[in-house]
């Protein structure tokens, strides 16, 4: 076989999959170890991804052990290209039109870093073998060969983003806002907007966009939206592990600190609740006053350790112990007290959390905004888009969007109000809830047998969560390849008065 053949057939199939999973690794924010997870799921999800990974492994293997050994040229040659083509169909179901990676300057230095790797690699097993096609030795551990780039470069790109941490610091120093920062493992959206909604009328305040709840995002929000005259910062707090939150604080430094929930999200990536309440936890070290979501015991607990020497709000449930702020619901509307002191009430179901809506009242009691103006404020709360908003369509059909970021809580309550909704058939589109870790399968389980308890059709998307979802279940759910497949089922199927609710939408990587 032609040298010059061997040589493209691996460079165009390595290029091909350094491009797939620098996209892969892009949209798990080049966290390792994601590309790889990301390979193994797809191997689970597929029996024939299982054996294509695993031939193309052994192809890469094989390969060097011919090259090194004495067997003819041909042959070595024949595996290596098959090594290659292999390793560039891994993984099959991956829908290659919807693998489009923005070429952003990380995204730039990642592919090329990858490709680097793998062409070091490439020319050591050549030059050791004296064979060319040695070089396929790399082709089915791109994935690993990303990740290991990405561990990396990140303390480079830590580097990189310090010089807009160092503007965003002293902007808040010049502007000097009063800062709320909100964290949890659900809610915290949707409680940074009803407490930028309840302090309208009382101070110009800026609340960070969308979920901008990394470093480079809070810094962004500073730098680029932050005036002077600003009088309140609201901001939310993500983490996939410990320090993150706390290296937020080192700048940001809140006055106030709201933990809203916490549960199983990401625990795939920190292992435990435990080192999930650690890292959520790191939000309250600066702050002068706390707002806790009590009704979670994890949550009771750190109120318990936090102590004295701040002022800690406690909030939960009407009937509670030791409560600052409760929230009772009652039909279709919550109320809100204080104490003893009614705050304010609104027809409010359907269309938020109460636990959301109590924790951003306590904050904005915090700040020292006055009851009346809250209680004014209660009945204008905006409904987080993506989560659990109900619409009509043309055709008459209620649609509830709750195809943000999924978790036990939030689907069940989203199943809840299909239930309220539901006048004649309800379906429910989901690919289930993933990172949740030894969660997922019980979780995902319990999901699919509320479904079926409200009567509706289950319609699961994908193969992530299909065998969980259809034990969960029982029989006569539907099984979809893709949300584009569902969307026309749905188009077809569903007619004035019905109601389809698209429980979480998870991005064209999984599987």
């Amino acid at each position: 076989m032609p040298v010059g053949a061997v040589v493209a057939v691996l460079v165009v199939g390595v290029a091909a999959s350094v491009y797939r999973w620098t996209w892969v690794s892009q949209k798990e924010h080049y966290l390792a170890p994601a590309a790889t997870v990301t390979a193994w799921r797809w191997a689970k999800a597929y029996p024939a991804n299982a054996v294509l990974a695993a031939t193309a492994a052994a192809c890469s293997v094989v390969v060097l052990a011919l090259a090194a050994g004495s067997a003819d040229s041909f042959t070595t040659d024949l595996v290596a290209v098959a090594a290659a083509v292999l390793a560039t169909a891994f993984p099959i179901g991956m829908r290659l039109r919807e693998v489009r990676l923005r070429l952003t300057r990380r995204a730039s230095l990642q592919g090329a870093a990858t490709l680097s790797a793998a062409g070091l690699v490439a020319v050591a097993a050549g030059i050791g073998t004296g064979r060319v096609a040695a070089g396929a030795v790399m082709a089915a551990f791109v994935p690993m060969l990303a990740d290991g780039v990405a561990a990396l470069l990140a303390p480079v790109e830590r580097r990189l983003a310090g010089r807009y941490v160092s503007d965003a610091t002293a902007k808040l120093r010049r502007v000097s806002p009063r800062v709320v920062a909100i964290t949890g493992s659900w809610g915290k959206t949707s409680t940074k907007n009803h407490l930028a909604d309840l302090l309208g009328g009382s101070f110009q305040t800026l609340a960070s966009p969308a979920s901008w709840n990394n470093m480079a995002g809070l810094a962004r929000t500073v730098n680029e939206k932050l005036v002077p005259g600003t009088d309140v910062l609201v901001v939310e707090m993500g983490t996939y592990g410990p320090g993150e939150i706390r290296a937020m604080c080192s700048w940001i430094r809140p006055e106030i600190a709201v933990i809203c929930e916490i549960g199983p999200m990401h625990l795939e990536r920190m292992k435990s609740i435990d080192t999930i309440v650690a890292a959520k936890a790191e939000i309250t070290e600066t702050a002068d006053q706390v707002v806790l979501w009590v009704e979670n015991p994890n949550l009771a607990a750190l109120a318990q350790r936090l102590g004295s020497g701040r002022k800690l709000w406690r909030v939960g449930q009407a009937g509670s112990p030791g409560l600052d702020v409760s929230v009772c619901e009652e039909g279709d509307a919550i109320e809100i007290f204080w104490g003893e002191t009614r705050v304010g009430g609104a027809p409010l179901r359907g269309r938020v959390q109460a636990g959301n809506v109590a924790c951003a009242v306590a904050a904005a009691l915090a700040l020292g905004v006055s009851t009346e103006r809250i209680g004014a404020q209660l009945a204008a709360l905006s409904s987080p888009p993506h989560r659990a908003v109900a619409i009509r369509s043309d055709r008459g059909v209620w649609v509830i969007d709750d195809t943000y970021n999924s978790n036990p809580a939030g689907a069940a309550a989203a199943v809840q109000r299909l239930r309220e909704l539901a006048t004649r058939r309800s379906v429910v589109v989901t690919p289930g809830m993933v990172e949740l870790g030894s969660y997922q399968p019980g979780a995902n389980r319990e999901f699919a047998a509320a479904v079926a308890g409200v009567g509706a059709q289950l319609v699961v998307v994908g193969r992530i969560n299909r065998k969980d979802l259809l034990q969960g279940y029982g029989s006569g759910a539907l099984k979809v390849a893709s949300r584009d497949a569902a969307r026309a089922w749905v188009a077809a199927n569903l007619a004035e008065g019905d109601v389809v609710l698209w429980e979480n939408d998870l991005p064209p990587h999984y599987p």
